[in-house]
């Protein structure tokens, strides 16, 4: 059975959730090898991760003729997205390790999971399961926040990033589930743009910010 067979074979949330976890591993993995930059090549692993990002625009825009170009967009803004991430923890001098960052991923990862066990179970009930997700992972988000905030460890940084990776492909579960007609591939492709985007933009957002997270209290927040 070729790969579109496959994708049109009730099978959706299935793929969905196999491309949100090779995303998360791609996250992981691309953090870790970037992690060796030096110091003082955090900007370079950030305008690297944006070329990947533009170099993507092009082969999702073909993926209608040629559906591997949707399958190479994801895989750019994926690596792009961990090379962002790797940016601000080289910047910010934090030695990532294999052990904290695949125990960083495992809320985000189980979220995608329940998602992807109750719509294999209770395929109909896909908005109340996904609207649930999203209230559940907006949740962990900002706990999270809170704690990488309150705390600086390197898991409670990753884990907030891994959760703004999953959340985009919760919404790819709502958008491409149930819904023969949309190309699911294009949808992941979608999603992988949406999760560098915003991880790109919290990373820049903390590097012009300088130590932004330095010496700020948690009920700062309101601010």
């Amino acid at each position: 059975m070729s790969l579109i067979d496959f994708i049109h074979a009730k099978a959706r949330a299935f793929v969905v959730f196999l491309f949100s976890l090779l995303a998360l591993g791609i996250l992981i993995l691309t953090t870790l090898v970037a992690g060796i930059c030096p110091t003082d090549g955090y900007l370079f692993l950030l305008l690297a991760g944006i070329l990947l990002a533009v170099v993507a625009i092009p082969f999702h825009w073909n993926g209608k003729k040629w559906k591997t170009g949707y399958l190479i967009s994801f895989l750019l803004n994926s690596v792009g997205s961990g090379l962002s991430v790797s940016a601000l923890f080289v910047a910010k001098q934090l030695r990532e390790e294999l052990l904290a960052l695949l125990l960083a991923a495992i809320p985000a990862a189980g979220i995608l999971f329940l998602v992807y066990l109750m719509l294999q179970i209770y395929h109909k009930t896909k908005k109340v399961t996904v609207t649930i997700a999203c209230l559940l992972n907006a949740v962990l988000t900002i706990g999270l926040m809170v704690l990488w905030i309150a705390r600086g460890y390197l898991l409670f940084s990753f884990a907030f990033f891994c959760s703004l990776v999953s959340f985009f492909y919760l919404c790819v579960f709502g958008i491409t589930v149930n819904h023969e007609e949309r190309s699911l591939l294009r949808d992941v492709s979608f999603g992988s743009f949406g999760s560098f985007i915003i991880l790109t933009v919290v990373v820049v957002f903390i590097l012009s910010e300088g130590e932004i997270l330095d010496g700020v209290d948690v009920p700062d927040l309101g601010g």
